[in-house]
Order: structure tokens, then sequence, then C-alpha cells
């Protein structure tokens, strides 16, 4: 993820969006073989047990199947039962851009019970981890000029084109979309002998899962949603929206609270006055990085606090601290504010791979936002079009490849499907859920009104899923138990006692 100030967090933030693709991918039934590809023992961080891994090799041009091949990284959780399930699960990852691989430990804390009997199948999607990785190192060093719209745009323009030139050197970067790589998928299914897969997805993920859903449907057992995309929306039209209404859930909820309402009575005007005086007067800063202790400088200015404030959006519990932070800010500290971003930025920077995103990004969701949209957005208080406009802008200079005619339309199916939802999801709100059960039969959405972007790991989520996906069926499922997941406490200032006269020391 690049470290401009302004960008960074916004396509950090953007976990939910898709992708191009080529026209003509048919429902391809794989036959029943066994497997073909021969799986190894191996060793991955943050796993004590020895896994299974293999390398697959694809065309990146599947339509003309010449020239350049990947090889698609693999990793498998073998069921440790002597005995096992014949359908596997396959875990589809967010971004775009996370790789399937890197999320191994937490699937486990998620999945780890279904392990015992059923496979777990991890892919790095084409353009991430080790399937051919598409990123960029963009300078660290911070840059003033970011703070100026017009600086901004063309030092923007000039670190994507030069991103992409890099990338076009190992790359066809217009073959790199969603329904391409579901393609890979199946090939992946056959090449292990599985006839018919579970699907878990989240944020992204589960747009990459329902175009697999769409395009091979006779292999799919049960699919699981995670913070829904649904194919049809234009992200990141909605972000401000969507972004706003969690935000006003916070003023709210500290309102409501007698606790952060004493001691933030001023939380709402702390936001408001900071966003206001950073508007007429950006500041350069020396903070420090809250896990090094480094100090560096930084560019304080109306978008980058805001969008500060939005990336703790995506977690409750940094919600938490955020009063707080924004009284310290009102003071003129920001260090408080941009040490709790930090971590998602450089979790981006790290594990996201923006080739790849912006290969999906720019082809699926930019070209359909109007000038309208850009309007709109821009009367959305506090973000206004900071998403549209960025993505917007690095869009410009990334080679466009085709869509499928049919990629945005809903995804109609009576396989039995999970939808999950955190009622306080910055990006992919509860309507996204709503939105995809209609096409859904045989389907049930669960809403978790306390929790942020991801509900499958939060209090007993793992408990639905392994019921679910156990059963393949939604007939005895019950959500009651993510409405009763608590939202955390808000932070309280120490105060030290004051001690009476006569007290002894």
């Amino acid at each position: 993820m690049p470290s401009l100030p302004l960008i960074r967090p916004i396509l950090a933030a953007a976990t939910v969006i898709t992708l191009y693709i080529l026209s003509g991918c048919s429902n391809e039934n794989a036959s029943k073989a066994p497997p073909t590809l021969a799986l190894n023992e191996c060793r991955i961080p943050g796993v004590d047990n020895a896994v299974q891994c293999a390398k697959l090799e694809v065309f990146e041009n599947r339509e003309l199947k010449t020239g350049r091949k990947i090889a698609l990284n693999i990793v498998v959780l073998p069921a440790s039962a002597r005995i096992k399930e014949p359908d596997p699960i396959f875990l589809f990852a967010g971004g775009p851009g996370q790789a399937a691989t890197d999320l191994v430990p937490t699937a486990k804390m998620i999945l780890g019970t279904l392990n015992t009997k059923r496979d777990i199948v991890f892919i790095d999607q084409r353009g991430t981890g080790k399937s051919n990785l598409l990123t960029c190192k963009f300078p660290t060093d911070d840059n003033p000029e970011m703070a100026n719209a017009d600086k901004r745009r063309q030092l923007t323009l000039k670190l994507y084109a030069e991103c992409r030139d890099t990338l076009a050197k190992k790359a066809d970067l217009t073959q790199y979309g969603t329904t391409t790589a579901m393609a890979d998928y199946d090939d992946v299914r056959a090449a292990l002998g599985y006839d018919k897969i579970n699907l878990w997805g989240a944020s992204y993920g589960t747009r990459s899962a329902q175009e697999y859903l769409r395009r091979y449907p006779n292999q799919v057992r049960s699919v699981t949603l995670d913070s829904v995309a649904s194919p049809s929306l234009i992200l990141p039209e909605n972000f401000a929206r969507d972004a706003g209404a969690a935000l006003e859930a916070a003023f709210v909820s500290c309102e409501k609270s007698s606790t952060c309402n004493n001691d933030y009575p001023a939380m709402r005007a702390d936001f408001a006055t900071m966003l206001a005086r950073l508007d007429r007067n950006p500041q350069t800063l020396e903070i420090a990085n809250p896990l090094t202790g480094i100090a560096k400088k930084a560019t304080i200015s109306r978008e980058s606090m805001a969008m500060a404030a939005f990336s703790t959006l995506y977690v409750p519990q940094l919600v938490a601290v955020l009063p707080e932070a924004l009284r310290q800010a009102n003071l003129g500290n920001y260090a408080p504010l941009t040490a709790l971003t930090s971590g998602v930025s450089e979790m981006a920077e790290d594990k996201v791979a923006i080739g790849m995103r912006m290969s999906v990004s720019c082809n699926e969701d930019v070209p359909r936002i109007t000038p309208a949209m850009h309007e709109a957005a821009d009367r959305i208080e506090p973000f206004r079009s900071s998403f549209i406009r960025e993505f917007s802008t690095a869009c410009e200079v990334w080679p466009k490849g085709k869509v499928a005619a049919d990629f945005f339309t809903p995804v109609v199916s009576d396989k039995p499907v999970l939808i999950l939802s955190g009622g306080l999801d910055p990006v992919t709100p509860p309507s996204f859920g709503d939105e995809i059960k209609k096409t859904f039969s045989n389907s049930v959405h669960f809403v978790a009104p306390n929790i942020g972007h991801g509900t499958s790991h939060q209090g007993c989520g793992p408990k639905i899923v392994k019921q679910f996906i156990k059963k393949a069926s939604v007939a005895e499922l019950n959500g009651d138990c993510l409405k009763r997941l608590p939202r955390p406490t808000f932070y309280q200032p120490m105060v030290e006692k004051q001690k009476n006269v006569g007290d002894k020391k």
C-alpha cells in the first residue's frame, strides 16, 4: 500500500472492490478424476504443525492459452481424521490484494474445528502472495505537497505510472481480474481431486466467492459470506455515506454512555473543530511511530485526519479510544490519532498487493463512477469525495481490461448460503447482505449489531459457521447470540485521586 498520507489510509480501507474479466467463461464441469497435483509437506509462519503445499501453473492469458504462465501458490491444511469428508473448505481472501496463505492462522481460529474432517485450501489469488506478486514500493518519506489537491493529484499520477511500468515487465496487468482468478481456483479444485467444495469468503472475498458460485455452481456445496460486497455495487461510491454512518453511530454511542459523555461531552465538536482548523491551516509535524518510537515528519491535513478516524471504524475496540484521540488532536497532539491508524496502514502496505488491487478496481468499479457520484459524495461530511477522487486519479494511468457482460448482475442460486454482517461496518454494512439475500433462495442473514468489519471470528461466530458448513443447511441456524455481543466500553482516562486533608502520605 502506498505510504502517501492520504492515499494509504483510503486504499488500505478499501477492503472490498473487484475486478475485470475475460468474457466467455462457462461452467466448466470437471470430471471426478483422481488428483493430478502432488502435495508436499511444508511449514508456514504462524502454524505449528506441518501443512501441505503445491504449485499449479496456469496461463496468464486464459483466453489465448499461450505465453506467460503463473505458478499458483497453494497451501492445504489436511484433515486430521483418517476418514475425512470429501468436500473441503476453500478460503477467498479480502482486499483485493490479500494473499490467502497469509490468513492461515486466522482461518484456523474460525474454521479450525472443521479441520478434523475437512481439508482447508488456501490459494494465493493471481497477483498476490507467491502467485506472481504484483506490488510496488512507494516512498515512505512524508511529502508536505500532499496537502495541496493539485500537487497531490500530480504526485499520485506519477507514482502509479511508475508502478504500472515496473509491473508491466513481469505481468500483463489486464489479466488479473476476479473471473479469471476464479477459473484458476476451479483448476486447483480439479487438480486436487475435489468434486464439491465449501466456499468461505470475507470482504472482497465475498465478491470472488459469488463469482465462483456464478461460474461453477455444480462444484459448490455451501457458501459463507462475511462482510458482503455484491457484484452490482460501485465501490468506493458509497464509502463516504457508509463510513459517515459508522462515525455517527460512534458519536451517538458516546452521547448515550454516561461515562463517555461525562469524560468527552465534546467528542462530536472536537472532531468538527479539528477538521475545520486543519482545512484552514494544514501542518507538518514530527510524530513518533507508536511501535518503533522513531519520529518522522507527517503532514497533518483535514483529509489525512479524517482518514485516520475512518480507519478506526473497522474495529470497535479502536473506536473505544477515538474520543480521547480526538480530544488530544483538538489540543494539538495528533500522535494518538495517527497511532490508531498506523496499524491498519502498515498492515496494508506489507500485506496487500497494490498492483493486483488496481487491476481489479480500475477495471470494474472506477469506470462506472460518474461525475454526479463525485458531486454527491462531496456533499457528504466528513469524508466527502476523498475515496472516489483518489481511486479515480490512480486509475487514470492503469491498463484497462475486459469485464464480462453479466459480472455486475446478481448471482441467483439455491445453494445454502450463510450471510454475516457487522452492524458497525463502515464499508460493507448490513444493507449489502440484505441485497444479495434477495437472489439466494436458500439463505439466512445474521447481523451482529455491535461488530465492525468481520463477524466470523467474533464471539459465537465460529460456532455458527461450523454448524452451517457441517450440515450445509440454514434450517436450524440461530444468530441471536451475535446480537448479544457488546460494544467495547469507551476508554476512560486515568485520574489521580486527590488526597483529603489529613491523609497520611
